[in-house]
């Protein structure tokens, strides 16, 4: 009797990653995610620069998630071939999930009306601060001193982000910190939320819950658009800006190969090496944003996403401190190994010096 030895696929768009060897995995997956979403930030910020863009954030994310429904659709249907499902899904808890995307995406797309990109980003990696306030207040949870440390870091870097932007940005407005903060507090729920759904509804994909939270939530955004009497001024804009479009498709279109490149690196390598992927990518980012678009700098801005850099490192070791001391312990073996496999004994190389 023969065993199966089925591994369980890790698809991304039709490619089964489980397929190659752990490293080529690593290396392709971790490559894609680092590669798209900094495309992603650069044409975010790109579509910010143009002239008058900064008043339609909440278009941009009308396009993103329409656009997005469309692309999940078709991947679920057409390219990954999402087994047919007989019944309903729970409308009520995708909405509830969709308000959430709404909240964490179209907020932090608004902030950047208000806010330099580079602190955008800096506040975004702050989940932690939310995550803990609303853990003592509604479950009265207790936090050891790493988390402590961790979030005091994170708070003095923030604070540091935020006085030179407004020192030195002309496009800085406090209330850019609200938006991004109400932002952060939805994201610190959508996780948690979506991991829910996900375990209690197996027979769904990720590209199922993508397209029924982003079609949901088009709809939100478009009656908020229709009620405040955005939409026809944000048609009217783009019309006379032919290059939103073309700009918004790729953006949505990256920004969704990058959540399936994300989730498929997590069950490939683990949570511990997806953040830290995740964290670098941030960093080049935030770099990378200075090198490509023109903007004030100050010293107080390095500082600054140091601490919080550093922030988010303690949680990191805090979270996964077993994981990485057998990493570094598994590499201390390997290295001791290569090094003592290809060393010449000494015997041999007295010999052969008297052969000389």
């Amino acid at each position: 009797m023969q065993h199966s030895t089925h591994k369980s696929a890790n698809l991304v768009c039709g490619i089964d990653f489980s397929r190659f060897p752990k490293h080529v995995q690593f290396l392709s997956l971790a490559s894609s995610v680092l590669g798209l979403f900094i495309v992603y930030g650069y044409i975010q910020e790109k579509l910010f620069h143009i002239p008058g863009f900064r008043s339609y954030g909440w278009y941009l994310s009308f396009i993103q998630f329409t656009f997005v429904s469309l692309i999940s659709y078709v991947d679920s249907t057409f390219i990954s071939r999402s087994p047919k499902r007989r019944e309903l899904p729970p409308y009520y808890e995708f909405m509830i999930l969709s308000w959430m995307t709404v909240g964490t995406i179209g907020l932090s797309t608004v902030a950047l009306g208000f806010l330099n990109f580079p602190t955008q980003v800096i506040f975004k990696s702050c989940k932690l601060i939310p995550v803990m306030i609303g853990g003592i207040i509604i479950l009265g949870k207790k936090y050891t001193l790493y988390d402590y440390c961790s979030v005091v870091l994170m708070c003095a870097g923030l604070i540091g982000f935020s006085l030179a932007d407004q020192t030195v940005s002309p496009e800085f407005e406090p209330k850019g910190i609200i938006i991004i903060c109400m932002a952060l507090c939805f994201d610190a729920v959508f996780g948690n939320y979506q991991e829910k759904l996900l375990k209690k509804y197996p027979h769904f994909t990720n590209a199922d819950i993508i397209f029924y939270t982003y079609s949901f939530g088009s709809v939100i955004i478009f009656t908020w658009l229709v009620a405040t009497g955005q939409f026809l001024t944000s048609l009217k804009y783009a019309a006379q800006h032919k290059d939103v479009y073309p700009l918004a498709m790729i953006y949505s279109t990256v920004g969704y190969l990058g959540v399936q490149f994300v989730l498929a690196l997590i069950k490939s390598s683990g949570v511990l090496i997806t953040t830290i992927v995740t964290t670098m990518r941030k960093v080049l980012t935030v770099v990378l944003s200075f090198i490509f678009f023109t903007k004030p700098f100050t010293f107080q801005y390095v500082w600054s996403g140091s601490l919080v850099f550093l922030g988010i490192c303690i949680s990191i070791w805090k979270r996964n401190r077993i994981a990485i001391l057998n990493a570094i312990s598994s590499l201390i073996r390997s290295v001791q190994a290569f090094v003592s496999s290809h060393s010449t004994p000494i015997s041999k190389l007295d010999k052969t010096v008297l052969q000389v």
